[in-house]
């Protein structure tokens, strides 16, 4: 073969498998994807290492967008902003490789990147791959030159120190200091390790632990909750041992502390109203084997994950519903209400860094407006002496404490019942659990338990 002939086979080898799923991964985000049900769906036939790497390339990219993409613009004559998403997810990716990976070389990562615009449609193909060699070769010369925003801006120099939106990190500075902001930013950039709740009557954590080395995975008890397994690696739980047999499911160790503030009464079914995924419900019916559910959401394709989860555990105790729970198709009355609401998830940007690029200015009082509707709609489904359980993974006031206080002014047979030595004196703040990611390896969660007097 001559020479010409064996460039031009190198020129049409398709860049690697993982890179080509990391990108479709980065495109399923930027048209409103989650990027973990994208990774989900788009790794689905890869095994555990070629999807841990690609789980490495797309998350990473998505979590240090920020950086990348100031990084990018300075390099650019006009910007990330004139370039397709097609051209701007290569360009992250190839980015990421050089400035965050080690194990990647240089060549590898660029060569890799341009064969990913060489795969574009014309004619994108026909002028993209120049210019993503040009401007990666160009970020590798001078990735230590490149300047952040200067002392005079330090909320702007912080946010894309940490890659997250400028408005997020001004009110958090705000409420919570540098340092503290620092710490939770920093601990947002992780790699997030898997953590997983045991079913006590088939198995205890510490045989969950052994089974897991003895099959090659690194896993631990988490410090802060007995029952909790910490996992790390990148390994997919349908590959751990005991899954299958319905041992374990993946919950944070903070939401495993927040079902530890519901107390199903035996034989009477509780209301679950925003069950997807199905974590919750599920500790519940296990920490409780003669509690019965009624399990509602209003997206029928998530109702339909916690059903599946609800058979691998081999619970029937549950019955779903697909509704609405402000508008509820009945006028039953329950001991128990679990309202685990929707929200920003802000304390969960660990495990979902594509949630920081979606979030806007307005959205903690906008979900705290619906928050605070759910509870209003829900109210009289509570029996006078019953327990209405708030929950969120944020870590905004305004869809924590504001809303149980904006609750209690407006329903008036309500009160605070607080968590006491329910929880751990460390994730408690005064009635309510709130944990803290900053300052432990737990997700920001926050509870409250308000009761309803008698009629």
């Amino acid at each position: 073969m001559s020479g010409s002939s064996v460039a031009a086979a190198v020129v049409r080898r398709e860049a690697s498998a993982a890179r080509r799923r990391a990108l479709e991964v980065l495109l399923d985000v930027r048209a409103g994807a989650r990027a973990d049900e994208s990774l989900d769906r788009r790794g689905r036939d890869l095994g555990r290492r070629d999807r841990a790497f690609v789980m490495e390339l797309a998350y990473g990219a998505i979590r240090w967008r920020g950086r990348i993409g100031h990084y990018l613009d300075l390099l650019l004559d006009r910007g990330l902003a004139s370039l397709s998403p097609e051209v701007v997810s290569i360009l992250e990716l190839g980015a990421y490789q050089i400035l965050f990976l080690d194990r990647v070389p240089v060549w590898s990562a660029v060569d890799e990147s341009v064969r990913l615009a060489q795969a574009l449609p014309r004619p994108t193909s026909a002028w993209a791959p120049g210019l993503v060699n040009g401007v990666l070769r160009n970020l590798a010369r001078r990735s230590n030159d490149l300047p952040l925003p200067g002392d005079d801006e330090p909320t702007r120099r912080l946010a894309i120190l940490h890659s997250h939106p400028v408005w997020m990190v001004e009110r958090w500075i705000e409420r919570l200091g540098v340092e503290a902001t620092a710490a939770l930013l920093e601990r947002n950039n992780r790699t997030p390790s898997l953590h997983l709740a045991v079913d006590r009557r088939k198995t205890t954590a510490n045989e969950v632990v052994e089974e897991s080395r003895r099959a090659g995975v690194q896993a631990r008890i988490h410090p802060a909750h007995p029952d909790a397994v910490v996992v790390e690696g990148g390994v997919r739980p349908e590959e751990l041992p005991g899954w299958d047999a319905g041992r374990i499911w993946v919950q944070d160790a903070g939401a495993q502390w927040v079902t530890a503030l519901a107390d199903p009464p035996a034989g009477r079914p509780f209301l679950d109203a925003c069950a997807a995924p199905g974590g919750k419900l599920i500790a519940l019916l296990v920490r409780h084997p003669s509690a019965r559910a009624v399990a509602i959401d209003r997206d029928p394709a998530r109702l339909a994950r916690v059903l599946e989860n609800l058979d691998r555990m081999a619970l029937d105790r549950a019955w779903p519903v697909a509704a609405d729970a402000r508008a509820l198709p009945t006028r039953a009355t329950f001991p128990l209400v679990v309202v685990d609401a929707p929200c920003t998830g802000t304390g969960v940007l660990g495990r979902r860094p594509d949630a920081r690029w979606r979030r806007e200015p307005a959205d903690p009082v906008r979900f705290a407006e619906y928050q605070l509707g759910l509870l209003e709609a829900l109210a009289d489904r509570v029996e006078p002496g019953g327990i209405l359980l708030y929950s969120t993974c944020s870590l905004e006031p305004e869809e924590n404490v504001g809303v149980v206080e904006a609750f209690l002014s407006r329903a008036h047979d309500f009160q605070v019942d607080p968590v006491g030595d329910r929880i751990p004196a460390a994730l408690r703040d005064g009635p309510w659990l709130t944990t803290r990611p900053w300052e432990a390896e737990l997700d920001g969660m926050f509870a409250a338990r308000l009761v309803r007097g008698p009629a």
